[in-house]
């Protein structure tokens, strides 16, 4: 008679135990969140050279420069010549450089802005206090004196074509022999950014597309159409 007691006894602890583990919550499986592929995309690059497309998505690097704006000669002393610009400001640049596998194929494309002192962040590798002035969406000129008399902001762009070089702009430096392109070589030519996308990271991923002319060494030119560019660029902190 107890070991059948028992035995109901057993039996309800473990009905009782059954029922309270059936109502216990069960916590939820939490939802595995994807990325977005627009945090997966590459730096990327492509155009059509004289008729041939040319695509790659290799990146280098990107780097920050500095030039004196409104360069000019004062002065030829011994074949010397003594350059001077403004002492208030500083034309800044941003420069993106991409080459493909290969090393085939290779483009850089600098942002360039002139820039008060003031404007200017006071430590030793200085970058203006507001990198949104120098990356704003829409269009944009070409800066074709870059790297000689500095006088125009926008865009400058040299690719590398199977072993032959082009830029945007004529020689660089007042020590080679004067240039025959003009400053409105590119009153024709065309680049935008189109669009800017703050990523989770706090990168933005910018996309820009342009056309333009590009001279050989000889000053030829050769035309770019059908341009994209792909970069992510942190404007909120400036690196270098």
């Amino acid at each position: 008679m107890k070991s059948r007691k028992l035995l109901w006894f057993a039996a309800g602890l473990a009905l009782f135990a059954a029922c309270s583990k059936e109502d216990q919550p069960i916590d939820p499986v939490p939802p595995i969140e994807k990325p977005d592929p627009v945090e997966l995309l590459k730096d990327s690059c492509s155009y059509t050279l004289n008729g041939k497309q040319i695509s790659f998505n290799s990146v280098d690097y990107g780097s920050a420069f500095f030039v004196e704006p409104n360069s000019k000669v004062d002065s030829v002393t011994k074949y010397a010549k003594y350059i001077s610009g403004d002492k208030d400001s500083v034309m800044y640049g941003q420069k993106f450089q991409l080459w493909d596998l290969q090393r085939q194929h290779y483009i850089s494309i600098s942002f360039v802005k002139k820039y008060h002192n003031n404007e200017m962040r006071a430590y030793a590798l200085m970058g203006p206090k507001n990198l949104h002035t120098l990356f704003y969406s829409g269009a944009y000129p070409y800066a074709v004196d870059l790297f000689k008399e500095n006088t125009q902001n926008g865009i400058a762009i040299a690719i590398r074509h199977e072993g032959a070089g082009f830029k945007s702009s004529g020689q660089d430096g007042f020590w080679i022999e004067p240039t025959t392109i003009t400053k409105d070589a590119q009153k024709k030519s065309e680049f935008a950014l189109i669009s800017q996308k703050k990523l989770k990271s706090g990168l933005y991923l910018m996309e820009a597309k342009f056309k333009l002319l590009v001279f050989d060494q000889h000053e030829q030119p050769h035309q770019i159409e059908n341009g994209y560019f792909r970069f992510r660029m942190n404007l909120d902190r400036i690196n270098y």
